[in-house]
């Protein structure tokens, strides 16, 4: 077995899991295999799933998030894999074990907040005096320690956006104020990864997956989240 990562959704219950209709939320220590399934989408589209997916790297993980969960697990021998080094790299394996949990929402919201607060300069420059970004990033940031309410964070999603629609189509200043705009999403997996592509095009234009930019976000990624589960005695 091979260790990995993969996040869930708030209630512990995976993709895969709901694509097959099982209903039943994952438990520490819990080992399943994965009877492959294909359901009607309707449209002629079908929807296919084989195994379980995880991620080499908790970093890749977060590209693929379909919740706030980060799980720590084992998996059989990958039988495909697929993505690359933009999307974060998945594999997928037919047996599956959970062997630690970590919620993620404050952290993963503060990781938010200081991705998209280093690049906010690019807009305050060309907009000096206009603080509504950094105002919506700081309802962002009380939000992730429960000072701010969720009306408050929808509120600040409207102040970001207003500023967006200010700066330059395509310009840094306007992925800047979009970095603020996605600091401050409903849910905090989706708000992570806006504002890292986000924050990455305000700094490094086209170059954003291989910029200096992202290099950055990796070394924070690494420094203040990952050592959540380098504390597991597992």
């Amino acid at each position: 077995m091979l260790r990995a990562y993969h996040f869930t959704y708030e209630d512990l219950h995976s993709d895969e899991d709901v694509i097959a209709g099982n209903s039943v939320p994952w438990r520490i220590g819990e080992i399943r295999a994965y009877t492959p399934v294909s359901i009607d989408a309707g449209e002629g589209e079908t929807i296919s799933q084989i195994g379980y997916r995880s991620s080499p790297t908790l970093w890749d993980a977060l590209l693929q998030a379909d919740g706030p969960i980060a799980c720590l697990v084992e998996v059989s021998e990958p039988i495909s894999t697929e993505g690359d080094v933009e999307t974060g790299f998945v594999q997928v394996s037919r047996e599956r074990r959970l062997l630690a949990v970590r919620d993620l929402r404050s952290d993963l919201r503060l990781f938010a907040c200081d991705c998209a607060e280093r690049v906010l300069y690019l807009y305050e420059r060309e907009f000096p005096g206009d603080d509504r970004p950094r105002r919506a990033i700081q309802v962002a940031r009380d939000h992730a320690c429960d000072r701010a309410t969720a009306g408050e964070l929808q509120s600040a999603l409207i102040l970001a956006s207003s500023a967006e629609d200010a700066a330059r189509s395509g310009g840094a200043a306007r992925c800047a104020a979009m970095s603020a705009w996605g600091s401050a999403v409903e849910r905090a997996e989706e708000a992570a990864v806006l504002v890292i592509w986000t924050a990455g095009w305000a700094a490094d234009g086209k170059n954003a997956v291989g910029g200096a930019e992202r290099a950055w976000q990796r070394a924070l990624f690494s420094r203040t989240i990952e050592p959540r589960f380098r504390s597991s005695s597992l």
